[in-house]
């Protein structure tokens, strides 16, 4: 059930509950990923602006803002502790009718590299929202 919460992965809210979160995402998923949220954002020196700005699209090649992505996906079970992406995982928690769409923009998005596991997510996630933004948001 915790690793729900990312895929509610990639992604999180205004206050906790972003008003530009796709519809399929719940306030209930969003409460669920609020600790985790906040301890990853403290562990890393995150903001909420920050956060906000990514989910819009803005994704600011910033450290923190990199960290506290692959800190919130690891916590799901999301992605490896090398910054592997669990792909089927992710897909999972998708509506189906966005699994095909977000299964191919994962395979081209594969190769992407990284020094870092903080990196390797940052990189992954950036060529996914350029092939496919629809698929994107971070809580």
């Amino acid at each position: 059930m915790r690793r729900f919460l990312f895929l509610v992965a990639l992604a999180v809210s205004h206050e906790m509950i972003y008003a530009d979160l796709p519809d399929w995402v719940t306030p209930e998923m969003t409460d669920m990923v609020k600790d985790d949220k906040i301890r990853c954002m403290n562990e890393h020196g995150t903001d909420e602006e920050m956060i906000v700005r990514a989910n819009d699209g803005d994704l600011v090649d910033d450290r923190k803002l990199k960290c506290y992505m692959y800190c919130l996906m690891e916590s799901f079970g999301l992605v490896d502790t090398d910054g592997e992406f669990e792909m089927e995982l992710l897909i999972g928690f998708l509506p189906e009718n966005l699994q095909d769409v977000a299964r191919n923009a994962m395979n081209a998005c594969a190769d992407e590299g990284g020094d870092d596991p903080c990196e390797k997510v940052y990189m992954h996630s950036l060529c996914i929202y350029k092939r496919n933004p629809q698929l994107w948001f971070l809580i």
